[in-house]
């Protein structure tokens, strides 16, 4: 019953948020909004879409101005049509909303965008945490990338749901696959968004040099959060972050992998929150 309940909540809070949408270039791009206080934006991952913060959303709604939104491709956003800057869309909706700061927690894919973001703008970010996540530009082991590959071209050849069902078996969220609170949400995101498989232009910005190499630029206070069972080449890249930005803190939570905001939403939450309320 606990986990009937739990994914139907889910379903309600993703249909009945108060939700806008931003034209962009070649679109739209949907977004949502709760709350009052220092604004925090939730950036998703790149197999999922803004329900991975369904977690996330009316809890920090409760001390914060919660934002998530979709990426051009993924959930509700309209599809790319060429290759776009993800930092000049953030930039795009904190200026639509009338935000000069705010708090970036980014998940995977929107871990390296709050890098990015916070090295191009870094006067209008207040503090970032860095989820499962690191910097753009680090070297990534020809084996990691053959794997990722794998997916791509497995949607290519055998088409999407082959796709889907390949990155589910990923050891990345294997846990996420086992915890009954995570895996239906999951499940369906990856369903609802198997065309990204076959997407040509994601969410990548094209940083010389890359973050990599400018993480002591970054003087903005950072929390890297890590799984504790993510696998090793995340381990690797988010431990590039927490050494190279000046300061930065980082915390391991048990028995989670790449997605502990949805394994163990009310550990994460916390140690979001109280970083987030420890900045000066």
């Amino acid at each position: 019953m606990k986990r009937i309940a739990i994914f139907l909540l889910s379903i309600l809070l993703y249909t009945t948020a108060i939700a806008e949408t931003m034209r962009v270039e070649d679109g739209t791009i949907y977004y949502e909004v709760r709350g009052k206080g220092p604004a925090i934006v939730l950036l998703h991952g790149g197999f999922g879409d803004l329900r991975m913060w369904n977690g996330q959303f009316e809890t920090l709604a409760e001390n914060f101005q919660a934002i998530r939104y979709d990426q051009p491709g993924f959930g509700q956003s309209s599809k790319p049509k060429d290759a776009y800057s993800p930092v000049s869309l953030l930039l795009q909706l904190l200026n639509e909303l009338g935000i000069q700061k705010a708090y970036l927690v980014g998940n995977s894919m929107g871990g390296t965008l709050a890098i990015d973001f916070t090295l191009l703008y870094p006067e209008r970010v207040a503090g970032i945490v860095v989820v499962g996540s690191g910097p753009g530009g680090f070297p990534i082991p020809k084996e990691d990338q053959d794997e990722m590959n794998a997916v791509f071209t497995t949607a290519a050849q055998q088409g999407l749901a082959a796709a889907v069902e390949l990155w589910l078996r990923n050891p990345m969220v294997a846990v996420a696959m086992s915890n009954p609170d995570s895996k239906d949400l999951l499940t369906k995101m990856a369903n609802d968004n198997n065309a990204i498989f076959l997407m040509r232009f994601w969410p990548i910005e094209k940083m010389a040099p890359p973050a990599m190499q400018r993480l002591k630029e970054i003087k903005t206070p950072t929390l890297v959060i890590m799984g504790q069972k993510d696998a090793p080449l995340i381990h690797d890249i988010a431990n590039a972050a927490a050494s190279g930005i000046v300061g930065a803190k980082s915390i391991v939570i048990p028995e989670t992998d790449h997605l502990p905001q949805m394994e163990k939403p009310a550990e994460f939450n916390k140690a979001v929150v109280d970083f987030l309320q420890g900045i000066p």
